[in-house]
């Protein structure tokens, strides 16, 4: 766990069942004794979770409020289980809820085929992963607020809907100390791919509007870039990583279009 500015701290070392992947949730404080979890985990990770919790001096019951950035495993499989140590009420964006609850049937990606396809490129297989995390399925989750683009949450943070990874898929923008958690907008230096980069298709619903969406970010003053899957924050120059990040999607996008 660490501080990434005062009051805003990252929790990272959370397992992934792709290898390098790893998974990143971040906790802001709102007030002594307040906080705002943005982000969760597998279920496999909320030891590791805790004893981060333990070492900072923060009580789980302190976390009131649970923001999901999207419905991907990886970043709600651990919310039920949360909810019930923290008591904290759940927010997703309202296209989001709909699948988050199983009101909905989300179908992928990724699906089956393509994260056994990334696993055996990564050197592993999905035997090994169902062993540690489970057959990677999330049960329905309640969720307690509805959010929409321009929402704000807790003190700080302002809802950004960034769709394209998913339809519902939210960024949380603190315009103060010019900071964007980006859930899965982007991704950093991961799965062999190095610097700043729009995910991929295998693992987006709608690469072309996640491309767009990542480019309209650039319209807000971003300083640090925090997101779910990163080998490093970002901590400054944001903005000129962010806008290379989409330069090269848009080459790709044409390519794939002619």
């Amino acid at each position: 766990m660490a501080q990434i500015v005062p009051g805003v701290h990252s929790i990272d070392g959370l397992d992934h069942p792709i290898p390098t992947v790893g998974m990143v949730s971040y906790l802001i404080e709102e007030k002594p004794g307040d906080y705002t979890l943005v982000d969760t985990c597998f279920a496999c990770s909320i030891p590791t979770f805790e004893s981060y919790l333990s070492e900072a001096s923060i009580d789980i019951k302190d976390i009131n409020r649970i923001v999901l950035t999207h419905l991907h495993p990886d970043h709600v499989e651990a919310v039920n289980a949360l909810k019930k140590k923290t008591a904290a009420k759940i927010y997703s964006h309202w296209i989001e809820a709909a699948y988050l609850s199983h009101e909905l049937q989300y179908n992928g990606p990724p699906d089956r085929d393509a994260l056994e396809h990334v696993l055996k490129l990564m050197g592993t297989s999905i035997d090994i992963v169902t062993e540690k995390f489970g057959n990677l399925k999330v049960g329905p989750i309640v969720i307690d607020g509805l959010l929409k683009d321009g929402d704000k949450i807790g003190n700080t943070l302002q809802v950004i809907h960034t769709p394209g990874h998913t339809p519902g898929h939210i960024s949380l923008y603190d315009k103060e100390r010019r900071i964007l958690i980006g859930g899965d907008i982007l991704f950093n230096s991961i799965l062999n791919t190095d610097g700043l980069f729009v995910p991929p298709p295998v693992v987006t619903k709608d690469w072309q509007t996640s491309i767009v969406s990542a480019k309209n970010i650039l319209n807000l003053k971003v300083d640090k870039l925090l997101l779910a899957h990163q080998s490093t924050p970002i901590l400054e120059n944001a903005q000129q990583m962010i806008e290379k990040a989409v330069s090269v999607a848009t080459t790709q996008k044409n390519t794939v279009t002619k």
